[in-house]
């Protein structure tokens, strides 16, 4: 892992990317345990069953995503991981409101551009990775 100074350097527009993608999992996050009862709703609409396994599936996936995002812990997997999470979501959306695109009208535009930022930022760790050592490492440069 780098330096943490610049781990946190707003000015670099991918750090700032990064945490903006990062800190967006916290009201989520926050709804779902404000709102246990609403999001098992929600998650067995979707087709989730057992809806409360999802959801605490979810919370974990989400709290992982989050802090890796928001700490720069292994961007490589946790940009996939957040990725993934968010494609999930996307599904969930479209299967319980049916295909729309913007967001203010249930839509999931600003889940795709999530999805991608967080697809974007694994990209690109791998590739630093690979630039700075020449290959991949399983976890971090020894």
């Amino acid at each position: 892992m780098s330096d943490r100074r610049s781990s946190f350097d707003v000015t670099d527009p991918a750090v700032f990317f990064r945490l903006m993608l990062g800190a967006l999992y916290l009201p989520h996050i926050a709804f779902k345990l404000m709102d246990l009862n609403g999001a098992q709703a929600f998650f067995g609409k979707a087709g989730f069953h057992p809806a409360l396994f999802f959801v605490v599936l979810a919370l974990v996936m989400e709290s992982v995503s989050a802090i890796g995002l928001i700490f720069n812990l292994y961007l490589k997997y946790t940009g996939l991981i957040s990725a993934g999470v968010i494609a999930v979501a996307t599904y969930a959306v479209i299967a319980t409101k049916g295909p729309g695109w913007l967001w203010n009208l249930g839509g999931v535009e600003y889940l795709v551009l999530w999805c991608s930022g967080s697809f974007v930022l694994a990209l690109n760790a791998w590739r630093k990775e690979v630039a700075q050592y020449g290959r991949v490492f399983l976890l971090q440069p020894a």
